[in-house]
């Protein structure tokens, strides 16, 4: 079958699943309502569709492998009885086997937007040398179900228009001002949200649970970035900050969701990315703890003009070759 990109994009926007028993599915998507089993041995899920065809559809098999291995990191690979075939030839192997970390790495599932990144053209920005970089997207730029929230994450990019009242709330939170140093008048983070916007290497984002904002996020391209200078910055490594704004959103639940999804929208934005940077206070016990269970490794220490700071890195291959889009328990 040809596969239609922009079809499943369509398709994998509308999608849910639930556990109804140990290894039984509910799943939901723009094809109606299935139910399937699996069973798992050796870490491959072989998964077998009730109530009827599921129409042949790779867009709804993909959907269910999403929905197998979102919780499971022993699972490898999935195969499905009987609708081999109906998986696009570059995504599964001659047996009809899928594996987890390509299927994780299909930007199209959680992006409603792709990027197509430019060619490396290398240009000058304040004295360093870098990719241009592309044009910004508007609106939403990843979606997710997270199943152990029953709930969706988005992250859209920041509209002052639409964002400032919840963006100025935030910033003048006594946690989020501890570490983030602006609170101030609307006029400012009016001023501040614009900058970022304008910015070329730094993306600004609303981060919101069910439709409901709970976080501010900026991703940003670690070579132009004040990072940059303190460790051999690849073309294509990225970097993020955070402050998450609603006190009711704070917490280990949370960051389980927020805190892989972030990571996984950065290495699809650009295949080209190959690890995701940071740089927390040194002091920060519980953020550099949080990290930690996330797959970054510790790299150093160093000092900013304002802070102490750790330098943390987490690779793509670690972060797919261990699944990591699955939280530590």
């Amino acid at each position: 079958m040809d596969f239609d990109a922009v079809k499943q994009r369509r398709a994998q926007q509308s999608r849910s699943y639930v556990s109804l028993a140990p290894n039984l599915i509910h799943l939901k998507t723009a094809y109606g309502h299935h139910e399937a089993a699996f069973e798992v041995e050796a870490g491959i899920a072989s998964v077998t569709f009730y109530h009827g065809d599921p129409v042949q559809s790779a867009e709804l098999l993909m959907a269910a492998a999403e929905a197998v291995t979102a919780e499971d990191r022993s699972i490898t690979s999935v195969v499905f009885e009987g609708h081999q075939t109906s998986l696009p030839r570059h995504i599964a192997d001659a047996s009809g086997r899928l594996d987890s970390a390509i299927l994780w790495q299909w930007p199209s599932l959680w992006l409603p937007q792709l990027s197509y990144p430019l060619p490396p053209v290398q240009e000058m920005t304040a004295g360093r040398y870098h990719p241009r970089r592309p044009a910004k997207p508007k609106g939403t730029v990843y979606r997710r179900f997270i199943p152990w929230l029953e709930r969706e994450i988005t992250f859209t990019v920041a509209d002052p228009e639409t964002d400032l009242e919840a963006f100025h709330r935030w910033m003048n939170d006594e946690q989020v001002n501890t570490i983030w140093e602006d609170a101030g008048s609307i006029d400012k983070h009016r001023e501040i949200l614009e900058e970022r916007i304008a910015d070329p290497h730094v993306l600004p984002l609303i981060g919101s649970f069910a439709d409901i904002p709970f976080g501010y996020f900026e991703v940003y391209w670690a070579k132009e970035n004040r990072l940059g200078p303190f460790y051999d910055a690849d073309d294509y490594d990225r970097g993020w900050h955070v402050a998450i704004g609603e006190p009711g959103y704070r917490g280990k639940i949370w960051i389980s969701a927020w805190l892989p999804s972030l990571m996984h929208f950065i290495f699809l934005d650009d295949p080209r990315t190959k690890r995701i940077v940071g740089e927390p206070r040194a002091s920060h016990e519980q953020q550099i703890r949080n990290l930690d269970r996330s797959g970054f490794a510790k790299v150093k220490h160093f000092d900013f003009p304002h802070k102490r700071a750790l330098l943390v890195m987490l690779g793509r291959e670690r972060f797919f070759g261990d699944r990591l889009w699955v939280p530590a328990s």
